[in-house]
């Protein structure tokens, strides 16, 4: 049997999307699947990786890999195929390809490495000059194939907070929480609330402190109990609404093929690929986006969201048999 790794970085998101190619390999080939955990030493010396990578690939090696990472002992099993996701990787991904002479296949942007030092890039937005380069409709995941909706009325709200160009105040949390119970009203629905690692005590205290319990079906506030039930209540949701600063919690959003409300605060400068990619998804209609000031007045129209999702997996099995 032959074997992939997978580099995690420790990051969710980023393992998520590894697990989401391997899954689309797996029942073809029946791959064993090792994940290699790393962790990068110097996040000051991303540059002169770079610069190794791009211009001395003759000082890629076992010393070289060992110096930038922390990492588990590597696997005994030789591997046929590298997968990793997210810039920490990139290194640990070529390098290892290289020492192994095995297929490498990366998830995100290349944050100025050099396209052809990987066999397979998958993004959602092109890359410029890269003949290897495999544009998906929507980024992999370790998503299940949905489920039908039971049809309860419970609508699901996915919490961030400040990073990738958003940033929230005091007033915009406070606001979203008002909308919460209008829309609660209005709809006679119950709510579904995650916060995440990103949204941070203050913000949920803010969003606790003006939400009444009678709209809220069930609430995790990660930071004081992290649980990680964003799967479940997208399944158990008839609508999803989501903070527009992680990619990660709205792609997850559009798998359960339910409509996608993505939320934005007025300060808001999304990173140039991020927002490629947001305004990709709402040209397909995976999404509609509104501010948080207009939440409330967003109709809910089921017919206006798209009906044929894209078959990620076999776009992702296609362009590797081709390597």
């Amino acid at each position: 049997m032959e074997t992939i790794w997978i580099i995690s970085d420790g990051l969710p998101g980023h393992y998520n999307q590894s697990i989401g190619l391997s899954n689309a390999i797996q029942p073809h080939y029946k791959y064993e699947v090792i994940t290699v955990n790393i962790q990068l030493k110097y996040k000051g010396l991303r540059f002169l990786m770079r610069l190794i990578a791009n211009y001395f690939p003759y000082f890629l090696g076992k010393n070289t890999f060992s110096f930038f990472y922390q990492h588990n002992d590597l696997p005994s099993k030789k591997p046929k195929i590298i997968i990793s996701a997210g810039g920490n990787t990139i290194f640990a991904n070529i390098s290892l390809s290289r020492i192994h002479k095995a297929n490498s296949i990366y998830s995100g942007t290349l944050k100025h490495y050099k396209s052809d030092l990987i066999d397979r890039v998958f993004t959602v937005t092109p890359l410029e000059g890269a003949d290897n380069n495999v544009v998906l409709d929507l980024p992999p995941a370790n998503i299940n194939k949905p489920k039908q909706s039971k049809n309860e009325p419970y609508y699901t709200l996915l919490v961030g907070g400040d990073g990738a160009g958003y940033s929230y105040t005091d007033t915009d949390w406070k606001q979203l929480a008002l909308a919460v119970i209008e829309i609660a009203n209005r709809d006679s629905i119950s709510w579904m609330i995650t916060t995440s690692r990103r949204t941070g005590k203050d913000a949920e205290e803010l969003l606790r402190a003006n939400l009444d319990k009678h709209v809220i079906k069930e609430a995790i506030w990660f930071s004081s109990d992290p649980q990680r039930v964003v799967n479940k209540f997208v399944e158990e949701a008839r609508v999803v609404f989501c903070t527009e600063d992680s990619l990660t919690m709205v792609s997850e959003a559009i798998y359960a093929h339910k409509p996608v409300i993505t939320i934005q605060p007025p300060l808001m400068k999304p990173e140039k690929n991020d927002a490629l990619a947001l305004k990709k998804y709402q040209n397909k209609k995976f999404i509609t986006r509104s501010s948080i000031a207009d939440l409330t007045s967003q109709s809910i129209d089921k017919n206006s969201f798209c009906r044929n999702y894209p078959d990620i997996q076999a776009q992702i099995l296609n362009s590797i048999e081709s390597i």
